[in-house]
């Protein structure tokens, strides 16, 4: 993995932030690999990624995310957690 923690190191050199998304209405899990544009979705029931879109931008310091279904009922949580 690229910037993967090193042994006399501190595990936050070398690598970007992650934003990572969750529905309560949905099995699936989206993290952002950042600096890198992509977004691993992940099945969280099976562990199994599902998909990996490659984005036009680099995503850097993760990016921002929000991952939500038509009936999780989402839309009143202000804070978008």
């Amino acid at each position: 993995m690229d910037g993967a923690p090193r042994r006399g190191g501190t595990p936050w050199e070398g690598v970007q932030r992650r934003a990572v998304a969750a529905s309560p209405g949905s099995d699936w899990v989206a993290v952002t690999r950042g600096g890198h544009g992509e977004v691993h979705i992940v099945d969280a029931r099976t562990g199994h990624e599902a998909a990996r879109p490659r984005l036009s931008t680099p995503l850097h310091h993760g990016g921002h995310m929000t991952l939500r279904n038509r009936t999780d009922g989402a839309e009143g949580d202000p804070v978008g957690r």
